[in-house]
This record gives structure tokens, C-alpha cells and sequence, in this order.
């Protein structure tokens, strides 16, 4: 039998088995299972999604919006922490070379952490030159603002300050000024815990 001679019937095409096509919207099964279940139980889960969205949203923007800041609202206690940091800084930087222990004592009440770290360093370079040049320094906080409060008693301040020095009664040069970035924490009472030049 030739080739040409052979039988030409179409040949019988198999089925291929179809997969269906994953679904763009992987929530709807899930969706439509809620559906089934009515409509006041769609709804109920539908605010309880709701409600947890607002939540985490109000969360996070809290942390950030100004009603954050207790200095924006709570007058009387920014009153009292600019008056109790701006005292302290006044006698830590204070000194006088017949008493540098008095200036020792404020700094071990009114400092934790790395200001006492950072301001004992400082502090022993004047013990070592003001009793030799017999030099007294007066510090004033000409002004001080409150930056930030927040609920747990922390503050940071911007203080500046007028820095006088005399030697023997007699003034050393006109005053100097100075400014600060004072971060106080509310630790048995509030103890500053960073001092920044500003």
C-alpha cells in the first residue's frame, strides 16, 4: 500500500484536561464563605476589621501628632519643669574655687547616665585650673523653653545661658553666652540625662 493511498480521516484530537486559572482575588472564596453565613455576620466582621484598622492607624499617629507633646497642652506642668531643669543647670554650672565640692554634690544629684559620664570629665579639668587662677563662674539660664514633654516625664529643653567669671571679686571679660540642648528624664525626681551644645 502506497503512502498516498492511505486512509486521510482527521486524527482524533485527546482532551486536554483544563486547570483552572488561579483566582486574581484570593479574599473572594474566603469572602463568599462569610456571605453564606448572612448578612449581620459579614457586617459584624466587617466593623471589627474596621475597628482594628482605626486603631493601629490612631496608634501610630499619635506617637507622632502634636497632642503627643505634653508642652503643647499641659501648661502648668511645662511651668514647672523649665523652672526645675533651668535651677539645676544653674547650679551645675556654677563654681566657685573655694567650694568645688558644693558644685560636685549638685552634679551627683542632678545628673544620671551620660551626663554625669560627660560632665565629670569637663568638671575635673576645672578642678585642676580654677584654684590656680582663683576663679569663680556664675551661671544665670537667661531663657529656657520646653521642646518636648511626653507622657512618661521626659523633657528636652533649650536653655541659654549667661556665663560670669570673676577672679578675686574683679570680672574676667564680659559675660559669656552659652546654649544647651538638656534632656531630663523624671527618675526619682527629674535628673538630667544629656547635655548638648545647641
Amino acid at each position: 500500500m502506497s503512502v498516498t493511498g492511505q486512509d486521510r480521516r482527521p486524527a482524533r484530537r485527546v482532551p486536554i484536561p483544563r486547570k483552572d486559572k488561579p483566582s486574581r482575588h484570593p479574599l473572594r472564596p474566603a469572602l463568599g464563605r462569610v456571605a453564606g453565613l448572612g448578612w449581620p455576620v459579614a457586617l459584624a466582621l466587617a466593623i471589627c476589621l474596621s475597628a482594628l484598622a482605626v486603631d493601629g492607624w490612631a496608634g501610630r499617629r499619635s506617637e507622632r501628632s502634636p497632642a503627643a507633646d505634653r508642652a503643647l497642652v499641659d501648661k502648668a506642668r511645662t511651668g514647672r519643669v523649665v523652672a526645675d531643669v533651668s535651677a539645676k543647670i544653674t547650679r551645675i554650672f556654677s563654681y566657685t574655687h573655694t567650694d568645688p565640692a558644693a558644685t560636685e554634690r549638685a552634679a551627683d544629684e542632678v545628673l544620671t547616665g551620660r551626663a554625669r559620664g560627660d560632665y565629670r570629665r569637663l568638671f575635673g579639668l576645672v578642678k585642676q585650673n580654677a584654684p590656680v587662677m582663683r576663679l569663680t563662674l556664675t551661671t544665670k539660664v537667661a531663657k529656657a523653653g520646653l521642646i518636648k514633654l511626653t507622657r512618661d516625664g521626659s523633657a528636652v529643653l533649650l536653655v541659654f545661658l549667661e556665663q560670669t567669671a570673676t577672679r578675686d571679686g574683679k570680672r574676667v571679660g564680659p559675660p559669656v553666652a552659652a546654649q544647651l540642648i538638656v534632656t531630663a528624664r523624671d527618675d526619682d525626681g527629674r535628673r538630667i540625662s544629656d547635655l548638648r551644645a545647641a
